[in-house]
């Protein structure tokens, strides 16, 4: 798209003010985001997890029902949560508050930083500045990119390391190959270190390397790229070494069923069913979330799509040689997110879509470049793709589940229960409600333990758990599912709204007014 370029170099300073604006309405879109949106349990745990480790000089997490989760010595250590991110949590809130937006404003920091990373990826990787923004663009304003990026999670983080490191090693190749290789498994080895969606990146740096410096690289070479991962492993094997019954114990209960690659036909089937249809708005959504709105979503897949239907069919494209290794590190994104985990998480689309994006935007060009549709209506399509993307973050931010829905029930809990009950709830409620009032995180409600507290709290996550609990002839499942029943039917409901019910036990005989 040079004529693209052409018109912003007769124009720098409406570009940079346009360039300037957009980064505004970004950051401003992001904070809106994480200060609207409620809490989910992974922010809690990782936060609760990071801050005490910071604080108190451990790394667990209180108020897991251990025997519930199967998660043994939590308490103690949170040995499924990968050290890199803890350690970085650590430190963060050392210089912020600990709160929930300080948390989240960390994410959004890793997502900017990992923009960077994929503009200069690509404008390697496809030499061509103008794809390369356009390919960021489209990146930045997706709906799954935004939301990842205002939501405490560690996926930024895994990203922005992850194509750090892809983009390190692309620009320091010519100069310097055996720095660009250790700088780049530097970054990959703390991506890994993070969490094992780092095999993505680990996976495709390898194939760069590979692929443009198979001739250059020598043992010396591999033996550099080899230090960050013994050095990390080897200061990880010490932290393992005090609790390894924990360690096992945690990493086998939170990898059970995840590898898909085993079952590759059933690894598609949950790819289209827990993945494309409800990210892409074409199923069920959470609580509150389902605006017939939801379904301009699946003009992201559209577009998506188009963009490799346009790439693929189009031999100018697809026989490119310098498109080639691009294509081919896409592919290597695609597989691992298919068959690497069987649970599907919409979070781990961002170390896919940035590529996928990229797709597009090779196949926006090649359109208008080529004229193949008047200019005018691609860059409408284009900004309709943007208005629909961003506009899924304005509703969320407008609809405030937060502030209307998770605050009030916080409040109303606080305002009842002495400091000292334990309650039952998922530990998201422990941002607004205070993580050092004795929340247990039980969603069988006492199976194990035998504790009947004043109060229990449930929502979509304690429902959704409670919906997989089958009501069988035997087994723990059906003794599970009977006790819940016994629990939620025993239990007073005083308090509710559109997302929370607070349940309180008889013998309180109303002290909390019933809304």
């Amino acid at each position: 798209m040079p004529d693209l370029l052409e018109l912003a170099g007769r124009h720098r300073r409406l570009a940079l003010i346009v360039f300037g604006l957009a980064v505004v309405l970004y950051v401003a879109l992001l904070c809106g985001s994480a200060a609207t949106r409620k809490p989910w349990n992974d922010e809690a745990e990782s936060a609760d997890a990071g801050y005490n480790l910071g604080f108190k000089g451990y790394d667990g997490v209180p108020f897991f029902d251990e025997r519930t989760y199967g998660l043994i010595g939590v308490s103690r250590h949170s040995y499924y949560i990968f050290p890199m991110q803890l350690c970085v949590l650590a430190l963060w809130y050392h210089i912020f508050p600990f709160t929930l937006f300080s948390t989240r404003m960390l994410a959004m920091l890793w997502g900017i930083a990992m923009l960077v990373g994929v503009y200069h990826v690509l404008r390697k990787l496809l030499a061509d500045p103008a794809i390369a923004f356009l390919g960021v663009v489209i990146t930045a304003f997706n709906y799954q990119i935004m939301a990842a990026s205002s939501f405490g999670r560690y996926d930024t983080m895994v990203a922005a390391l992850g194509f750090g490191g892809y983009a390190v090693y692309l620009l320091m190749r010519e100069r310097n190959l055996r720095w660009a290789i250790l700088l780049a498994n530097i970054l990959v080895a703390a991506s890994g270190m993070t969490h094992p969606n780092g095999i993505f990146y680990f996976t495709g740096l390898w194939f760069l390397i590979v692929y443009y410096d198979r001739k250059r690289i020598g043992w010396r070479d591999v033996a550099v790229a080899a230090l960050p991962y013994l050095i990390g492993g080897a200061v990880w094997a010490m932290y393992i070494a005090q609790d390894y019954a924990s360690f096992h114990a945690q990493i086998t209960k939170n990898s059970a069923g995840r590898i898909g690659l085993l079952h590759p036909w059933h690894a598609l089937v949950l790819e289209y069913q827990l993945r494309i249809i409800p990210v892409f708005g074409l199923g069920a959504h959470s609580a509150g979330h389902n605006s017939p709105i939801v379904r301009l979503k699946v003009l992201s897949l559209i577009a998506l799509v188009s963009g490799f239907l346009i790439c693929g069919l189009t031999p100018s494209i697809r026989r490119n040689p310098q498109f080639r290794p691009f294509f081919y590190l896409t592919g290597i994104h695609w597989f691992l997110l298919t068959f690497s985990e069987n649970f599907k998480f919409a979070y781990y689309l961002i170390h896919a879509l940035p590529l996928f994006c990229g797709v597009l935007a090779i196949a926006v060009a090649h359109l208008w470049t080529k004229q193949k549709a008047p200019r005018w209506a691609i860059a409408g399509a284009v900004a309709a793709l943007l208005l629909v993307e961003t506009g899924g973050i304005l509703a969320k931010i407008r609809l405030d589940d937060y502030h209307n829905v998770y605050l009030p029930a916080a409040e109303f809990v606080k305002a009842h229960a002495n400091p000292n009950d334990e309650i039952f709830s998922s530990c998201s409620f422990g941002f607004a409600y205070g993580f050092d009032r004795k929340i247990i995180d039980d969603f069988t409600l006492g199976y194990f333990s035998g504790k009947r507290p004043p109060y229990i709290v449930m929502e979509e996550i304690f429902d959704y758990q409670h919906s997989v609990l089958k009501p069988a002839d035997r087994g723990t499942d059906a003794d599970q599912y009977h006790h819940v029943r016994e629990m939620l039917d025993s239990y007073k409901l005083v308090y509710h709204n559109s997302e929370y019910r607070v349940l309180e036990r008889p013998d309180l005989a109303g002290t909390a007014a019933s809304r």
